[in-house]
């Protein structure tokens, strides 16, 4: 079993690496173009093309040309890899001597990014052997969704759990992890796991990349005194910092646990993610850790690709004072992704380029007209990106609502208390740039808007939230999506903060707030006598010892727990098959299962029984991308914005498997295209009564083992 999965680990790290060399013609363009990028943008690589490759896969598939399949994915690879090398040959011919430079300029940050990307792949790749089902939770959806995107050569997807319709969500995600299931040819029993390490790792080395940069830009004279190597030390400390926060940190949940019962010995960790009453407040580690392809989580690496395009598109426009059209339509290209990723981030990032324009704006009136072009740009790009997802989405949440209930302070001072305090007080110690610098203007109100964005995303949910179908838990997915993505620019605020306070005052000139970490200042001056204790000890007992214990319960604490209650506490190596636990529970069922996925290529109709959200039920359609008449049906309440729908479908399923042969029956067959009819554990379980005699006389029955069957209806 390992070396089969050491070959399928080859094999998918092969491939990225391949993403990331046909990505260098635009690595080189960047790092000759934008000074500001201290690591050429190499972190990002692997995601650029893989975004471009599966763009081009939907459009074209739009279009209704049958791209989308191994076949046609793999044409467009090599096509990507030809106008690559085509591309480096014209960039480098006049620059014959470019390579070298640049090899000598960054190898260093290249070589520290591969090995952390590297050690992030191998990281989820040992957590999920322990624990490599595709089963609770999510999983059933975000695999089904990826499975009928394998399934449709042409573009718009049927949703597996309402037949006839189109998938009605933000799946774009999905969709670009099923490119990459197209170029490895993998069952989807082991991609899920894969695509799971894969999202990972790039999300990992895009952390170090975007901290690394920003920390590096805010680090220039005359403001920073200091040697490059300096300035290179800091901005690696941020970054590395910045993984951990971001990729394993949690909240201040397990601190305040710990403070209450002394020990982590019964901690739970989803609880981090389920204090506040009726609502959903998740981070990144734990999603990584429960493993769902969500687009939560499928968006995470095109919002850090966002944020680097950001910091240059206001570098550029503060620089010449005139529209960056490339930037411009760039950032258009990447919100229109991000659209059909996950809806909620437009409202994040938009928030926060209003917030960073009214900010550049108040500084210098002089950009309002190429900040009106650059929006009018970004605005058609991402109309433009999204167009054929738009034309078929029908928005799952409604109206703007006042809340009826509000988190009590101490809960959310609790939770994002102290990340706060520190962003907060980063913003003090990055005071002086805002009024007196004009070089980091951009840089500075960056960081300026992104911690007013996560006060706003905190904020929000305490007054308002989209109506959606959860009436007992209405605020829960609007708190959900929004804290979501504010825990983890906030955490990037605070690494590097931390990283500039772990390296004090070396020759620099002290433009940045020191003062602020001399107590005295807050003191009587008849109690200033006690600070006789030297400065470092001063420093460890204020400063170094309160990093060390947040860093400890919010990076170690929290990943060792999570990881090791939900993979077993590592005992029993299994292997990345996400689905030998259905094999070996329900043999006859993945049988049937198997026979789907040798015999039809396309996604056809079949009738499985309907089952309730969260449970086992509907997994033939899920694992096979076929639809059914109807699988989770509250999962399509939700997406069609009514129960109506789904309550005559959950009917009229039931009127089959009870009733086969009657008018009705044979109506609703031929309504809904049915080509098999299911008969598995799920369907005695859901209809004890069913008419099994009439259901086998419907047509072929293409496979029976152990009283169950699957019944084929026409060829």
């Amino acid at each position: 079993m390992i070396w089969g999965d050491l070959a399928y680990l080859l094999v998918t790290y092969a491939s990225l690496f391949l993403l990331q060399l046909i990505a260098l013609p635009l690595i080189f363009y960047l790092s000759n173009r934008f000074s500001m990028l201290k690591d050429a943008a190499w972190g990002f690589g692997r995601i650029i093309t893989l975004l471009c490759l599966a763009f081009l896969s939907w459009q074209l598939a739009f279009l209704q040309i049958p791209i989308n399949s191994d076949a046609g994915v793999l044409l467009l690879l090599m096509l990507f890899l030809l106008i690559s090398l085509y591309s480096t040959y014209r960039f480098l011919k006049p620059r014959p001597h470019f390579w070298r430079s640049f090899w000598q300029k960054f190898k260093s940050v290249i070589i520290v990014e591969e090995s952390i990307f590297l050690l992030a792949f191998l990281f989820l790749f040992v957590m999920r052997s322990f624990q490599p089902e595709i089963l609770g939770l999510e999983k059933f959806m975000d695999a089904g969704f990826i499975q009928a995107y394998l399934k449709s050569p042409t573009l718009p997807a049927k949703d597996i759990w309402f037949a006839l319709e189109n998938i009605n969500y933000y799946s774009f995600g999905h969709f670009y992890n099923a490119i990459l299931v197209h170029l490895w040819r993998i069952d989807l029993a082991y991609a899920y796991n894969l695509l799971l390490m894969t999202l990972f790792a790039i999300f990992v080395i895009e952390i170090f990349s975007l901290v690394y940069n920003l920390t590096s830009n805010l680090l220039v004279k005359p403001f920073f005194i200091g040697s490059e190597k300096r300035v290179t030390q800091i901005a690696k400390t941020a970054a590395v910092l910045a993984i951990f926060l971001v990729a394993l940190g949690a909240n201040g949940h397990p601190l305040w646990y710990f403070w209450q019962h002394g020990s982590m010995e019964a901690y739970w960790y989803p609880d981090a993610t389920r204090f506040i009453t009726h609502t959903i407040h998740e981070f990144p580690a734990y999603s990584f850790v429960v493993s769902d392809l969500h687009a939560h989580v499928l968006s995470l690496p095109i919002s850090l690709l966002l944020l680097l395009s950001i910091f240059l598109w206001a570098q550029e426009l503060w620089r010449t004072k005139v529209c960056p059209k490339f930037l411009s339509l760039s950032l258009g290209f990447i919100f229109g992704i991000l659209t059909m990723t996950n809806t909620w981030d437009i409202m994040v990032y938009g928030v926060l380029l209003i917030i960073l324009a009214v900010l550049l704006l108040v500084k210098n009136p002089k950009v309002f007209f190429p900040l009106f072009l650059s929006a009018l740009l970004i605005g058609l790009m991402t109309v433009g990106t999204s167009f054929f997802w738009l034309s078929h989405f029908v928005p799952i949440s409604s109206n703007l609502l006042l809340t009826t209930e509000q988190t009590p302070f101490w809960q959310l001072a609790m939770l994002w208390g102290s990340h706060l305090l520190w962003a907060l007080a980063f913003m003090f110690f990055l005071k002086p740039l805002f009024y007196r610098s004009d070089q980091l203007a951009p840089l500075a109100f960056l960081l300026l808007a992104i911690f007013a964005l996560c006060l706003f995303l905190f904020v929000f949910p305490e007054f308002f939230y989209f109506k959606d179908i959860y009436k007992t838990y209405p605020r829960a997915n609007t708190m959900f999506k929004l804290v979501f993505q504010a825990f983890m620019l906030l955490n990037l605020l605070v690494s590097i903060f931390f990283s500039l306070l772990l390296f004090p005052k070396e020759k620099q000139k002290s433009i940045f707030a020191w003062r602020l970490l001399d107590l005295r200042a807050f003191l009587p001056r008849t109690h200033q006598s006690w600070f006789w204790l030297k400065t470092k000890l001063r420093r460890f007992l204020f400063l170094y010892l309160p990093m060390a214990v947040f860093l400890f319960f919010a990076t170690l604490v929290y990943p060792y727990q999570a990881y090791k209650s939900y993979y077993g506490q590592w005992r029993n190596y299994r292997g990345l098959d996400g689905l030998a636990w259905f094999a070996e529970r329900y043999p006859e069922d993945f049988l049937i299962l198997d026979y789907l996925k040798k015999h039809e290529r396309k996604q056809v109709n079949i009738l499985e029984a309907v089952g309730e959200s969260y449970t086992e039920f509907a997994r033939i359609s899920a694992f096979s991308g076929l639809p059914t008449v109807l699988g989770w049906r509250v999962h399509e309440w939700l997406w069609r914005a009514t129960w109506d729908k789904p309550a005559q479908r959950t009917k009229e399923v039931e009127k089959i498997y009870l009733t086969p042969t009657s008018t009705e029956a044979q109506k609703y067959l031929q309504t809904y295209q049915v080509k098999y009819v299911v008969l598995g554990s799920k369907e005695f379980e859901a209809y004890p009564e069913l008419d099994l005699a009439g259901l086998l006389s419907l047509g072929e029955t293409v496979l029976a083992v152990n009283n169950h069957y699957l019944i084929k209806l026409f060829d």
